[in-house]
């Protein structure tokens, strides 16, 4: 979708949207294998209930990777910081 100024318009994908996709694949998906679905974000690592309760509606909806992303990290350090908080915990 573009802006009225000319830009792309971006806004990540709801829980309902993901499972949306889970729904659309399954029904037109040949394969009869296992799929992941990875869904990317950024939680907070100091408060893991925040971080849980961001990352759970995406797990329910079918979600079964989350990647940390980081993209605005102005440093290695920030990223090595977050890593070592560890992952987000649903359950």
């Amino acid at each position: 979708m573009m802006g009225t100024d000319g830009k792309v318009l971006f806004s990540p994908p709801t829980p309902a949207d993901l499972c949306d996709m889970a729904a659309y694949i399954k029904a037109n998906r040949s394969a009869t294998t296992p799929f992941d679905i990875v869904m990317e974000g950024q939680t907070p690592g100091d408060d893991p209930e925040k971080a849980a309760a961001l990352v759970r509606p995406y797990a329910e909806a079918g979600g079964t990777w989350w990647n940390e992303s980081m993209w605005d990290a102005q440093d290695n350090n920030t990223v090595l910081a977050r890593i070592r908080q560890g992952p987000p915990r649903v359950g």
